[in-house]
């Protein structure tokens, strides 16, 4: 080609969705003195040059990633390291420990007066004359800025719209500074340039595509594995991604409008040929869909119309990945990689490879609003290692999704995400089987149809996909000097495993299982007798809270671990079980330390002040080992000292719930105690 071709009104268009070959062939043409093309020129060169520079946003995605997996793969050496060296510890020295510096106590264990608002005031006092005394660090200062979660904030989407805790925030604006200076570095923003704006943020939506798609990936993708975040932690970020790219979709097209307005229409281009032409009909065609998927997705019409949504959000998103696909040929490959993880994690692995049939008995509990769904899983020998199927066992806090193909056609083809609340089956064990059990609350839409469907069936066949989710709550809770467990209502199908896990003895695990439901076998009824020895030992290092609304929740819990699997503390609590009488009753021991019924009457009825209950546990122990040569030297009247000893604090609940647990451990951080927060939460 030795010189511009002459270029129809509608070129000018064209030029930014032509593919990068014939840009630099038009470029590198002489220019025609018949056409003053040099502003197209400069416009075809700005194209070519921001669509490789675009390309460096998936480098600085994987140096963050890369420096993410780095610090968790240092953080799980240094615990590994610190449980060694407790290890290493004599039980003579630990009980020396406590014995030496039991008048070293930094709380009360008498709770504080209960404020009725506790539950939903982010003011509310906690102990402040016989708290820590120590001047805080600026690192734990900035720690417990961090930690912290603000209040919720109006919104026009919900009554209220929860805001993550400080270090998610940061996070979230630092991404969004990141797209924010790709679409405006370089980027002219006068009139006369606006072409390259608009191409900038149609070539930047293209890019967010893919990344959009892995955040919102339901099973083992690489993000969640290197970086040990929560699918609920990801889809943060992917629902802010989705926000920006509408914006980023609204600028291009808002950008080309004025491209015709400015250059189309003094040639003769009216409006009504610029919209029905092909390119740009299948551009809008694809904003409209992408917008329809974002007034489906928020939270209101999620919780109204979940089944609505969870249908227009497949239907458009296939219809608006078409409509790219052909509007735009340098959005291909961006469009075909989008298909591709959206087929492996959809089609490849949730349907072929995750996904299995079993047979369940559906249960209604005594509180008439809750489905027990139970059924008997068939252990096999992990692949090479690795879990692909609940065959092959599961971890504590992970999660499955149900569908029942019996309740009717549109079931078919809803899977339903649900916590497993049953202990995970021991990592090595010989069983054959082991149970698993699902606690379904009945709200509105599936599991209101379910309870309904439960009253007449007792037993159907379901599918179960997964297992999904981290195990970093649980590696935590492993590896820290205390753990306590907050869960709200349904949120103790998430730490009742977890607690089973730490509580039990690894050895003992296979035998541990004590299950309580009543079964029918050969016509007969069975159910086991048990004796409760009350809650576990070592109140000091374990505590396990469990805010509900009425005691009959209780029954939501089918198995107990045999009190003589658990481990023992400095203060057990064996002897009762001991000098009462067995009478052929199988002896079991409660994982709940405190449960707090909410709709009890009286005064031990009523929400519980749970920011107070956690400063308590937390205060309430002696100084450990570690702090043993410093306590010895102080006097007590230089006021108390905090426990260095890791805590782990794992919260699954109501939002409320989970707000007050972060608030009060960035309280007690800047005086020095070391504590981690762990949010298991898990939704669309």
């Amino acid at each position: 080609m030795d010189e511009l071709p002459p270029l129809e009104p509608l070129d000018v268009l064209r030029l930014a969705l032509r593919r990068s070959s014939d840009l630099i062939t038009i470029l590198e043409a002489p220019p025609n003195p018949g056409l003053s093309r040099d502003h197209i020129r400069k416009i075809i060169a700005a194209v070519l040059w921001h669509r490789k520079f675009l390309l460096t946003y998936y480098i600085v995605i994987g140096v963050f990633i890369a420096v993410t997996c780095g610090r968790r793969i240092y953080a799980h050496a240094t615990r590994k390291s610190t449980k060694r060296k407790e290890n290493g510890y004599s039980t003579s020295d630990a009980s020396e420990t406590v014995s030496s510096s039991s008048s070293t106590l930094t709380g009360t264990l008498t709770p504080p007066k209960k404020d009725d608002d506790a539950y939903n005031t982010e003011d509310t006092p906690l102990l402040s004359k016989s708290g820590p005394k120590q001047r805080p660090g600026v690192l734990n200062e900035l720690k417990a800025v961090l930690m912290h979660q603000p209040a919720p904030i109006p919104a026009l989407t919900s009554p209220s719209n929860v805001l993550p805790h400080n270090g998610t925030s940061l996070l979230v604006l630092c991404f969004l500074g990141v797209n924010l200076f790709y679409l405006f570095f370089r980027t002219p923003l006068s009139l006369e340039w606006i072409f390259i704006l608009g191409d900038r943020a149609g070539v930047l939506f293209m890019v967010n595509l893919p990344v959009l798609y892995i955040l919102a990936a339901k099973t083992n993708q690489p993000i969640k594995f290197l970086t040990g975040w929560s699918y609920e932690g990801l889809n943060l970020f992917h629902r802010r991604l989705g926000e920006w790219m509408i914006v980023f979709g609204v600028i291009h097209m808002l950008g080309m409008l004025l491209v015709w307005y400015n250059v189309l229409r003094p040639l003769g281009f009216d409006i009504l040929q610029y919209l029905f032409h092909k390119t740009v009909f299948l551009g809008i065609a694809a904003i409209i869909s992408y917008f329809i998927i974002y007034i489906t997705s928020v939270g209101w019409f999620r919780h109204l119309y979940y089944e609505t949504f969870l249908g227009l959000h497949i239907f458009f998103q296939v219809a608006a990945l078409v409509f790219l696909f052909f509007h735009y040929p340098t959005a291909q490959p961006y469009v075909v990689t989008t298909l591709a993880i959206w087929a492996i994690d959809r089609l490849l692995w949730r349907m072929t490879l995750s996904s299995r049939k079993y047979i369940a008995t559906l249960e209604i509990a005594p509180d008439e609003h809750t489905i027990l769904l139970h059924c008997d899983i068939d252990l096999r020998r992990k692949l090479f290692g690795t879990r692909i199927g609940l065959h092959h066992g599961w971890l504590p806090g992970q999660h499955v999704f149900l569908t029942i193909p019996s309740m009717g056609f549109k079931y078919r083809f809803q899977a339903h995400p649900f916590t497993i609340a049953s202990p995970a089956p021991p990592r090595n064990t010989t069983m054959e089987k082991w149970p698993l059990e699902l606690i379904i609350r009945s709200i509105d839409g599936f599991s209101l149809d379910l309870l309904e469907y439960a009253r007449h069936h007792q037993h159907c066949e379901i599918i179960l996909d997964g297992p999904h989710g981290g195990t970093e709550a649980l590696e935590a809770a492993q590896h820290a000097a205390r753990v306590c467990f907050v869960a709200g209502g349904s949120g103790i199908a998430v730490t009742y495993p977890l607690a089973w896990d730490v509580r039990v003895e690894e050895t003992m695990q296979d035998g541990a299982l004590v299950s309580t439901r009543t079964v029918y076998q050969n016509g007969s009824k069975l159910k086991q007798s048990v004796l409760d020895c009350g809650p576990s030992t070592d109140p000091m290092r374990y505590a396990h809270l469990w805010v509900r609304q009425d005691p009959r929740h209780d029954k939501w819990l089918s198995t107990s671990p045999r009190a003589s699997t658990l481990k023992q503390g400095s203060q057990g609590n064996q002897l009762f079980c001991d000098v009462v009488e067995n009478d052929g009753h199988e002896k079991v021991s409660s994982l709940v330390t405190n449960a707090f019924d909410t709709r009890r009457p009286g005064p031990e009825g009523g929400r519980p002040d749970i920011k107070a209950e956690i400063w308590n546990w937390v205060t309430s122990v002696p100084a450990t080992k570690s702090l043993v040569s410093h306590t010895l030297n102080a006097s007590l009247s230089q006021g108390t000292r905090p426990c260095r000893d890791k805590i782990c604090i794992i919260v699954s609940g109501p939002d409320g719930l989970v707000r007050d647990a972060r608030n009060v451990a960035a309280q007690l951080v800047p005086a020095g105690w070391d504590i981690e927060v762990w949010v298991e939460k898990f939704g669309w």
